[in-house]
C-alpha cells in the first residue's frame, strides 16, 4: 500500500466533501445538439465514460468511484468539466491536499471496504467517508503524484505504439499472403 508510518492519518470525511452525481439517461445522451462534457458512470471501460452532454455539473478536480455493481469502490481521478450519474460518488478535497495523489491512495484502500455480502456490491458515500488513510505533508504529495504522472504518460506512450505496431504487423501480414 502506498504509505508510511509517519504520515498523518485522515478520515475521508475530514479531508473532502462527499457527493454523487444524478440520474442521466442514454435517451438524454442521444439527444445532445453539442455534446461536449463526459458523462461518467458505474462502468469502468473507457475510463468510465458513458457518453456526453452539451453542459458539465462539475468543474476542477475531483475524485470519483463506482459505488454499485461489480467494480464497486473502482477509483478514477478527473480533472476539468464533466458529469457523473448517480452510480458515482464524488469526492472534492481541500486545497491542503493533492487530489491526484489522494486518488492513488484511494484506489488501493477501497477494495476493502466494498460491501460484497450483497446481491450487487457497493461502496457508499457513508462508507467511503469513514475509510482511514496516511498522508504526507502536501509538499511530498505534490511530489509523488508528479512521479505518478510521469509513470501514467509513459504508460500511455507505450501502450499506444504497442497498438500501432500490432496494427501495423496485422497489416503487414494481410499483405503478404495475398
Amino acid at each position: 500500500m502506498l504509505h508510511s508510518d509517519s504520515w498523518k492519518q485522515f478520515k475521508i470525511k475530514d479531508i473532502a466533501s462527499i457527493g454523487r452525481g444524478r440520474v442521466i439517461s442514454s435517451v438524454e445522451i442521444s439527444q445532445q445538439d453539442n455534446p461536449l462534457y463526459p458523462v461518467y458512470s458505474s462502468q469502468t471501460s473507457n475510463e468510465g465514460i458513458m457518453g456526453y452532454l452539451d453542459n458539465f455539473m462539475f468543474e476542477g478536480e475531483y475524485i470519483n468511484w463506482t459505488t454499485d455493481g461489480a467494480n464497486a469502490g473502482t477509483v478514477f481521478y478527473r480533472d476539468g468539466k464533466f458529469n457523473c450519474t448517480n452510480v458515482c460518488g464524488l469526492l472534492k478535497l481541500g486545497d491542503e491536499f493533492d487530489t491526484y495523489f489522494v486518488s492513488l491512495v484511494l484506489a488501493e484502500a477501497t477494495k476493502k471496504y466494498v460491501s460484497t455480502n450483497l446481491a450487487n456490491p457497493k461502496l457508499m458515500n457513508n462508507t467511503m467517508g469513514s475509510i482511514q488513510i496516511r498522508l504526507p505533508k502536501l509538499k511530498e504529495q505534490k511530489r509523488i503524484s508528479i512521479a505518478f504522472r510521469k509513470l501514467r504518460e509513459l504508460l500511455e506512450v507505450h501502450n499506444s505504439l504497442l497498438t500501432e505496431y500490432s496494427r501495423l504487423k496485422q497489416y503487414l501480414l494481410s499483405q503478404m499472403f495475398i
